[in-house]
């Protein structure tokens, strides 16, 4: 019987390619992104995290590939990972506040509707973010 309270290994500050800030390679096309999700997916598995915010500098574009290669992680037999045992991933976005001038992360229930995304960039009068 589950009794609610669960311990998890988390990182809630995690960047992406879509980073204002990122230095490693760029993920520009759908296919590039689904392999880096499905890599940073298999790096949590490998290092025991189990829940990661997604905290892009005002952008949500890599959480929905982040969060579906989570989903459908397998194991090393083929088999899809059991839902308990799933990486959670939560949507967020890191702020650039001007006053007072500081950094707040942002971080999202982890069913927060996709469609959604956009209208709390909207809502916070974010423009954007338009690297490529």
């Amino acid at each position: 019987m589950d009794k609610g309270a669960h311990f998890y290994k988390c990182d809630f500050q995690v960047h992406t390619p879509r980073d204002l800030n990122w230095s490693g390679e760029n993920a520009t096309t759908a296919d590039e992104r689904k392999v880096y999700a499905e890599e940073l997916i298999r790096s949590c598995r490998e290092k025991g995290i189990g829940a990661l915010a997604i905290t892009d500098h005002h952008d949500f574009v890599f959480f929905p590939y982040i969060k579906k290669a989570a989903e459908s992680e397998q194991d090393t037999y083929g088999n899809k990972i059991e839902s308990e045992r799933k990486i959670i991933v939560f949507p967020g976005l890191e702020l650039t506040l001007a006053t007072p001038p500081c950094q707040a992360l942002l971080i999202l229930d982890t069913n927060f509707p996709e469609n959604l995304l956009h209208g709390v960039l909207t809502t916070l009068a974010i423009t954007p973010y338009t690297k490529w």
